[in-house]
């Protein structure tokens, strides 16, 4: 059984390699719920004793079908409270070793292996964090303690070497299918939106223009939001530890920056007056990774191409309230 403190053999090629392909689901859809005893059962028995007292459980935030389990793990004469998940994608599962060395970035990784009971199963067993996920428990600081996380996993993760740089998207194409999109079901204020994305085939080659200027080689998280991080100490304490890395790519820090504003648009009120770019940008640079000059012009850009799409993701992010500041937003760019 692997203890999570040893070092692996070309790890960093392993860690570009699973980047290379696009992000995945842990479980790739499949409920591994009726299988739950017998791999609890069988990972016990790998774990020399060492591992007990496992229970599975189901977050309101948990997305694939992965198990999540509250466990003991006994170490150094210790009984630590830990999180046993799998299967683990082999990016996630990457992500959490090579960051084992770097402070308050995520979880201590305390086991993991490849395999449960002969089957070709990834886990992980890592430190149960207290407190969390961040909300409104934190008064607002769970905004600031998460872009602090943001920007300390930006520095860690900058020592390795990224993967072909994030393809560009095709614009236009993405475009005229939100465009169609429209036309074709019901969505609240259809003719402004209709009007909207007409405006928008005038500017959308400047704003894909502006976008493609940015680099293209840094690590994203892929998932940042205040459900992936939680905090040891009690709210409104912090630091706050980032999880769940299996989204983690090659591209430029504001795609997690534009996604992570873009779900207040319909409520900024939240925000109490935060300005999340501009509040990661100072976060970087006192954490001292290097911060480009143009990064306000990039992301206007890439706020309006944002806006342009939620047609096309109505499924994911279809209440009106948040349908409707997209557009106003759209509408302000165009």
């Amino acid at each position: 059984m692997a203890d999570g403190s040893g070092s692996e053999e070309n790890l960093e090629t392993k860690l570009v390699a699973a980047a290379a392909g696009p992000p995945a689901e842990s479980s790739g859809g499949m409920s591994w719920l009726p299988l739950s005893s017998e791999f609890g059962r069988r990972l016990i028995e790998q774990s020399e004793g060492r591992l007990r007292d496992l229970s599975w459980f189901r977050t309101d935030w948990q997305r694939g079908g992965a198990l999540t389990g509250y466990a003991i793990w006994e170490e150094g004469g210790e009984a630590l409270p830990v999180v046993v998940k799998l299967p683990v994608p082999p990016r996630e599962r990457l992500w959490l070793k090579v960051l084992q060395g770097a402070e308050d970035v995520a979880p201590r990784l305390l086991a993991d292996g490849d395999e449960v009971g002969g089957y070709d199963l990834a886990w992980v067993v890592m430190e149960r964090i207290e407190h969390g996920p961040l909300g409104t428990a934190w008064g607002g600081v769970e905004f600031d303690l998460l872009i602090e996380a943001a920007a300390r996993f930006y520095k860690a993760a900058s020592v390795f070497e990224t993967p072909e740089p994030e393809p560009e998207w095709d614009w236009h194409a993405l475009l005229e299918r939100a465009r169609k999109k429209v036309r074709d079901i019901d969505i609240t204020e259809a003719k402004r939106w209709k009007a909207a994305l007409k405006s928008a085939r005038k500017r959308v080659d400047g704003w894909a223009e502006t976008w493609a200027q940015r680099p293209r080689n840094h690590w994203c998280h892929g998932d940042l939001h205040l459900g992936n991080a939680m905090t040891r100490s009690a709210p409104p304490g912090g630091p706050a530890l980032l999880f769940d890395y299996a989204r983690v790519h090659a591209g430029h820090w504001l795609r997690d920056a534009i996604y992570f504003e873009h779900l207040y648009w319909a409520s900024p009120e939240l925000l109490d007056g935060r300005k999340l770019c501009n509040q990661l940008v100072k976060a970087m640079r006192q954490q001292g990774v290097e911060v480009e000059e143009d990064w306000a012009e990039w992301a206007e850009a890439y706020r309006a191409l944002t806006a342009m799409m939620v047609p096309l993701r109505l499924q994911q992010e279809g209440a009106p309230v948040y349908v409707e500041a997209a557009l106003e937003l759209l509408e302000k760019h165009v």
